[in-house]
């Protein structure tokens, strides 16, 4: 009697009908994020455990470094989880199906991730809003029972922030009159004040020559200066004006060169932080499809008798 010998071949069923597993999907988003969230809880633990308060500086240096490399390194090992999982639970033989699935993963839980941070920080910032709201109208309510004389102080120091810190220029000063006396009048005079507000609206006293002989006409009418005193302390009032208004813009222009520079560097870094997190999640879907199990039929092979 002759043995018909058999070929043992590994064969992969693929399936034809559906390829993509959305429980498999959203099983490693929720291990994505409860792992992630378990990291952030250890990490917030540990970082605040070493707050020095003798010591608030190099404290706060360390967590401002740590924290970005905590969150990434955590990032990556949850999404590495999350998407092993999600190809682990597919149940396709080929391994870039497992790998689409992880990355699909990843692309959710990013997603997720970010509209949960959105609506907290949203919370968050309705919360500071209420806050601020109640302050103002407590605010307006104690200003209605103030004096006009302090209305008008608080329009001086808002139109000029440094107004109490006016000096005159150096030299001599003519007419014994300051920069500093001009305010002084504008905080009794609403009239005064309002006129300055005007000048200083239009451009200076240079550019608006009938605002300014406007603010000397108060001057001279209700304030008994002389035509070239009036004339002198609204030239150096305006002088000073336009030095604070230089330094002001000056250090807005810092301040947003500083904001646009983090700003950039906050995009690239974020960047090369989801890539990185693509590619690990790609690597741990396939890593989840090549620990399925390969299935094995036994088929005859053919022989001559």
């Amino acid at each position: 009697m002759t043995e018909e010998p058999y070929l043992e071949t590994v064969t992969a069923i693929t399936s034809r009908v559906r390829r993509a597993s959305w429980g498999a999907i959203f099983a490693g988003v929720f291990v994505t994020i409860v792992i992630q969230a378990m990291f952030t809880l250890l990490g917030a633990g540990i970082g605040l455990s070493m707050v020095q308060p003798s010591n608030q500086a190099q404290t706060g240096q360390g967590l401002a470094v740590g924290s970005p490399i905590w969150l990434l390194m955590t990032g990556l090992i949850s999404t590495w989880v999350g998407a092993c999982v999600a190809g682990r639970l597919s149940g396709g033989p080929e391994r870039a199906d497992g790998m689409l699935h992880g990355i699909v993963t990843w692309s959710v839980s990013t997603v997720t991730m970010v509209l949960l941070f959105a609506s907290a920080v949203g919370s968050v910032l309705g919360g500071a809003g209420a806050l601020l709201h109640n302050a103002l109208d407590k605010g307006g309510q104690e200003q209605t029972g103030q004096t006009a004389q302090n209305s008008v102080e608080e329009l001086i120091r808002g139109m000029v922030p440094h107004t109490g810190a006016l000096l005159p220029p150096t030299g001599r000063t003519e007419g014994g009159q300051a920069p500093g006396k001009l305010t002084e009048m504008a905080q009794q005079d609403s009239e005064l004040a309002g006129a300055l507000t005007r000048l200083e609206a239009s451009g200076g006293a240079f550019r608006s020559p009938q605002d300014r002989d406007q603010v000397v006409n108060i001057l001279t009418s209700k304030h008994n200066l002389s035509q070239d005193e009036a004339v002198n302390l609204v030239e150096q009032w305006d002088q000073q004006f336009q030095q604070v208004r230089g330094q002001v813009a000056q250090k807005t222009r810092e301040a947003g060169e500083t904001v646009a520079h983090g700003v950039s560097i906050g995009a690239l870094a974020g960047f090369i932080a989801l890539l990185l997190e693509l590619g690990v999640a790609a690597w741990g879907g396939w890593a989840g499809a090549a620990s399925l199990p390969r299935s094995t039929v036994v088929t005859p092979a053919s022989t001559t008798p």
